[in-house]
This record gives structure tokens, sequence and C-alpha cells, in this order.
């Protein structure tokens, strides 16, 4: 009878709510750093707030990969606790930022301090050294960066640095000689290079202004809910850095998963660790996650490398397309329809839905009976040929007697994605998968 009157909510809400652009300047909090394939809030929070009626008290959410932790602000919003993980230490940083201490009027102050500190250096000296510096930084940009990394390792407050490196990673973002047309790494002609007229310290400027006025908004709209208690929210929230293919490095459990998975490989579709690279050479990297493994920055591609589907192994893998298609005959017609001449596209999405089933794995025992999982997923274009994700996740869940009980459609609008690929032009629509889990 709960699933019955559960359904019936999620199967009335108007398509509308999906397909709508969401520009509510409340939400602003999420344009702290342009990270790649942002959900858009408003199309999960409306299944969200349904959903959570029908959980226990106090429950506790998880994302397995977080990203830029929408979904996490999003269970916020409706008094959720939560927790979340990713790969990239980029998107930890972020997470922490956007989860941790609202006190706009902290960072304000701070800010003020800190455009004193950056007045008085007049040093020249290039505070950071990795290879590339040079193509990818013009020099006075190395050297004001460099003065900006001097003044935010000067803070003493931890929360107030988090925040900084963020403003100082869209800086970066803006200010390189790296195109911000696509998420891979792509320098910019040498005439637009040279012809390029921008100031890192006046952008950052400007950003940080911005970023503090955003904070106090979400801030705002929290406190407004009666769910922030001295600039804190009021439940429990943890981020972490973490492999969500080896491990939930959490003692909790969870009534509810809100996640968007990759939809492939990440060389073959949102390049999140090279998006990432250049931010992650300037920041202090004792200020993300002490846990953290540092060998990511040992070449641009190193994240993507150890994410899904990051690494494929030949000789493995016809016996892992034989272990999933036990499990998916979705994947089985999908793979049957293409040439032997697209075996090494096909391998690579074998690859990909080898490693999202190793982490399905290691999520599922982490839900309670009865929880709930929210999937947004969409289905990449290989070959110029649709690959049925959605259909997929459906058969790997299913194979674990996870039981679909609605599914939506949204058309892509405002979400932060690029239109096309090398491999194929990306995909302009997705779909929301409820599942529960009833063991």
């Amino acid at each position: 009878m709960i699933i019955n009157n559960l359904v019936k909510e999620l199967q009335s809400i108007d398509q509308k709510q999906f397909d709508k652009p969401d520009y509510n300047r409340c939400e602003n909090i999420h344009r702290l750093f342009l990270y790649p394939a942002m959900m858009v809030p408003a199309t999960q929070k409306v299944i969200i707030e349904i959903i959570a009626k029908y959980l226990p008290e106090n429950s506790n959410m998880i994302d397995p990969f977080m990203g830029s932790s929408t979904s996490i602000l999003s269970c916020m919003e409706v008094g959720l606790n939560a927790y979340g993980q990713d790969i990239n230490p980029l998107a930890v940083l972020l997470s922490k930022v956007k989860t941790g201490t609202l006190d706009y009027t902290l960072f304000d102050e701070r800010f003020k301090v800190l455009l004193s500190s950056i007045k008085s250096d007049y040093s020249d000296d290039i505070v950071v050294n990795f290879p590339g510096i040079n193509k990818w930084f013009k020099k006075n940009h190395q050297i004001e960066l460099s003065r900006l990394r001097r003044s935010i390792m000067a803070e003493d407050n931890i929360d107030v640095r988090r925040f900084l490196w963020i403003v100082l990673a869209e800086t970066i973002r803006i200010s390189s000689n790296d195109r911000t047309s696509t998420y891979k790494l792509h320098q910019r002609s040498i005439d637009d290079i040279e012809n390029r007229s921008i100031s890192a310290i006046e952008e950052f400027i400007k950003l940080c202004k911005r970023s503090i006025e955003d904070i106090k908004l979400f801030s705002l709209k929290l406190n407004n809910s009666s769910l922030l208690s001295n600039t804190k929210y009021n439940g429990e929230v943890e981020v972490r850095w973490g492999n969500s293919m080896k491990s939930i490095d959490t003692n909790l459990n969870f009534n509810l998963l809100v996640s968007s998975p990759p939809y492939g490989d990440n060389h073959t579709t949102v390049t999140y660790g090279q998006h990432s690279f250049l931010e992650l050479q300037w920041i202090d990297h004792n200020d993300i996650d002490e846990n953290i493994g540092y060998e990511y920055l040992r070449t641009t591609q190193e994240i993507d490398r150890q994410s899904l589907g990051g690494r494929i192994n030949s000789k493995e893998i016809i016996e892992k397309r034989d272990k999933l298609y036990l499990k998916s005959e979705s994947l089985k017609e999908f793979i049957g329809s293409c040439s032997q001449e697209e075996k090494e596209k096909t391998d690579k999405i074998i690859a990909f839905i080898d490693d999202f089933d190793k982490s399905i794995d290691i999520i599922i025992p982490k839900l309670k009976h009865s929880a709930f999982l929210i999937w947004t997923i969409g289905n990449r274009n290989v070959a110029r040929r649709e690959v049925p994700n959605d259909l997929i996740l459906i058969d790997l869940m299913r194979a674990r007697n996870i039981a679909l009980i609605h599914e939506v459609e949204r058309v892509i609008q405002n979400k932060k994605m690029p239109k096309r690929n090398k491999t194929s032009k990306t995909m302009d629509k997705e779909k929301i998968l409820i599942f529960q889990k009833t063991f």
C-alpha cells in the first residue's frame, strides 16, 4: 500500500517539472566552480521531496559518484543526512565548501584581509612548478596566481581557505591558456594567447565577491527552512575522497541513494580529471582530504584512468563480457549488433559497465532494507548507435533483485555537458530511474 501511494505521487508530477531549465538565483552556489555535467537541482529535488516523506526519521542518503554535490545539496534542502564520495579531489574540495560552513560574513571579512595581503605582495616568485606550466599559463598569470596562493596559504581558518581555493580554481579555469569550450585540455591558439588581456587577480576578486553572495543566498534559503544553525546545516553531512569501485569509506548505512554515475568512460565522455588537472596543481592538497593518494597528478589523464572504464585489460575483456551477458540481455543485444570493426569501441563499453557493476556490488550492501535508489543516467552514442545505459542499469538492478518502481525521461537543457565529443554526438535526454531494495 505504501509503495502504491508513493508511485501514484511520482506519477502525478507534471513533466514540465523535469524539462524546464533551472535559473533560480538561490541555486547559484552551484556556479562556484564550473564542474562538468552538473545536475540541474530541480530535476532530482521534486522526486526527493516525495520519497523523503516515506523515509524513516533521521534518514541517511548516499551519493557514491558525488561530483559537484548537487544531489547532496538537494537532499539537505529536505532535511536528510548525507554522505558523498568521489575519486576527483577537486570535486571533494568543492563539495566540502558547499556542504560546510556557510558563514558568508566570515568569508567577506577574511576576503578583505586577503585583499590587503595581495596588494602588499610584490614578489615575482613562482610558487609551483610542473611539466607544461609555461604552456598552460602566461608568465604574468603565473606571478599573479602565485601571489594569490601565498595569500590563501597565510589564512588560518581552513573553511575560509577551502572557499578561497575554489575561487582560485575558477580563476585558473578562466585565466589559463586552456580553451574553456571543452572539458578536455586543449591549448588556445598562439594568437589568442598573445592577444588575450586578462588579470588573474582581478578575476579572483570579482569571483570572490560573487561567490560570497551566492553562499549568502543559499544560507538564507536553508535558514528560511529552519535547516541552519550557527551558519551550519542542522543535519549530518560528510564528503570524502574515495573510489567507489573499491569501497564506501563510512560505517553508515543508508535509506536513500541519489546519484548520477558517469555515462561512459571519462576518456570518451566527460574528462572530469583533465578538467581539474591545472587547478589541482595550485591548490594545497592538505586542505582537501588527508586520505588522497597524489599519484593522480602524475599525468593529465590519471584521474580519468582510475575512474570507471579508465583501464582496459584486453586479456580479460571476453571474460568480463560473458559475465555481464548473464546479468544484462540489453548489453548483450547491443554488443551483438555491433560489427567486428567496432570492437575497440565496444571493448570500452564493456570495461565501463564492468567497473560500474563492481561499484554496484560495493554500494548495495550499504543500503538498508526498503532503501530507495534514484539513478539519473543518459544513453550516450557510440559508433552511431545509442548505448542503452538505462536498460542495462535496470538489468543490473534486476539481477540483484532490486525492483524498478518508476521512471521519468527528461530533456537535457542547461545541464553543463558538451554537445559533441571525439566519438560522436552526446545525449540530449536522460532517464531518472527509481528502484527499491526489498531485502
